[in-house]
C-alpha cells in the first residue's frame, strides 16, 4: 500500500512541475511593452526630435519635442509581408515643446513608424522608431520549448515508472506483457 502512495505522490509532483513551467512560459509575454532608454534622442530635423517612445501591440506612443510649431507626417515602417497591402498614415500638428502622439499600426513582427516634417523631407531625411525584428517561436503552439520538453520528460518518466512497477510486482520477472 505504501508503494501506491509513493507512486501517486511522484505522479502528482511530476504533473505540478510540468504545468508550472508551461504556465510560467505562457505568462512571460502577456502585455509586454517595449520602451526606449531616456538617453536616446533621434532628430527628425533641426527643430524637431523624438525624445521617447513606447510600443504596445498595435499602438506606438511617441514623444516629440519641437522648438517651433510644425506638422509631422507618420506612416508605418515595419516589416511587411510579400505582396500588396495597405498601411496607416497620419499628420499631426505639434505645438512648441513636448508633444505626445499615439499612432496605430498593424500588429506584426518588426512594427515601426517613420516620422518626417516638411523640412526633413526637403533634406531627404526623416526618423523612425522600430521594435526590431522578432523571431517567431515554432514551438509556441505546444506551450513553448519548456512545455514541449517537460511533456516529453514526463512521458518518458511515466513509461519508465510503469516498466519498473511491472518488473517489481512480478515475482519471477515479466511473464506476459
Amino acid at each position: 500500500m505504501s508503494r501506491f502512495f509513493v507512486f501517486a505522490a511522484v505522479v502528482v509532483l511530476s504533473l505540478a512541475v510540468g504545468m508550472g513551467a508551461v504556465a510560467a512560459q505562457e505568462n512571460a509575454t502577456n502585455g509586454t511593452a517595449v520602451e526606449t532608454e531616456s538617453e536616446d534622442v533621434q532628430a527628425i530635423d533641426s527643430d524637431t526630435r523624438i525624445t521617447d517612445w513606447e510600443y504596445r501591440p498595435g499602438m506606438f506612443t511617441i514623444t516629440v519635442e519641437a522648438d517651433t510649431e510644425t506638422e509631422v507626417s507618420m506612416t508605418e515602417a515595419g516589416g511587411f509581408e510579400e505582396g500588396t497591402g495597405s498601411f496607416n498614415y497620419d499628420e499631426v500638428e505639434l505645438e512648441e515643446g513636448s508633444n505626445t502622439i499615439t499612432f496605430a499600426v498593424t500588429d506584426r513582427e518588426g512594427a515601426g513608424v517613420a516620422v518626417a516634417t516638411r523640412r526633413s523631407l526637403q533634406q531627404g531625411t526623416g526618423a523612425f522608431v522600430s521594435v526590431g525584428t522578432v523571431e517567431r517561436n515554432p514551438l509556441k503552439h505546444f506551450g513553448g520549448e519548456s512545455g514541449l520538453f517537460s511533456g516529453v520528460a514526463m512521458t518518458v518518466s511515466f513509461a519508465g515508472l510503469g516498466a519498473w512497477y511491472v518488473v517489481r510486482s512480478e515475482e519471477t520477472g515479466v511473464i506476459e506483457a
